[in-house]
């Protein structure tokens, strides 16, 4: 069984949840590039790291929109949940590790296959829902991917998560 980020359910709406994420590291590689292409040229320099630090490999693999345009920030999640610094020193220097707080998201999956078109498709949905729920896009969509290419296209667990905030929590609010 592969290792998972961990998160927990706050709540379930009609095509999306509200998830509390826990802290993790990952292993982050920036590449310019189409959507679709950048993570595939960037899994070598990733399983590569995972693999000479004798590291398991893990899911989601997190791909994101860096600042610059076409550019991609590609990343694995670590397995455990050590501290940035209990983890090995990437070799190349392509590759860096980065830590990422506890935070608050909503996130929508879909079985098929990872089409940039498919991804806006549920970005555009997901930034909906975060609208309708009454919260606020706090980053930029993160695309996740659980499975392996080998996996039959139908099968296949992905899902776009956007970090979020409550614009005026209420009194009674336990998210």
């Amino acid at each position: 069984m592969t290792e998972q980020q961990h998160y927990d359910v706050v709540a379930t709406y009609a095509h999306s949840e509200l998830r509390r994420y826990s802290r993790c590291t990952v292993a982050d590689i920036t590449l310019t590039g189409s959507a679709e292409r950048v993570g595939n040229r960037a899994f070598g320099p990733l399983v590569r790291y995972i693999s000479a630090k004798q590291l398991a490999m893990t899911a989601p693999v997190l791909q994101v929109e860096a600042e610059a345009q076409s550019q991609w920030t590609v990343s694995f999640v670590l397995p455990g949940s050590k501290a940035l610094n209990e983890y090995p020193l990437p070799d190349d220097a392509n590759v860096t590790l980065r830590e990422i707080p506890e935070h608050l998201a909503m996130a929508m999956q879909w079985s098929g296959r990872w089409t940039y078109p498919s991804v806006e498709k549920h970005t555009a949905q997901l930034r909906e829902d975060i609208r309708e729920q009454g919260l606020v896009a706090d980053g930029p969509p993160v695309w996740a991917r659980y499975d392996p290419p080998w996996k039959p296209w139908f099968l296949r667990r992905n899902e776009v998560i956007i970090d979020v905030r409550v614009e005026s929590p209420t009194p009674s609010s336990s998210i």
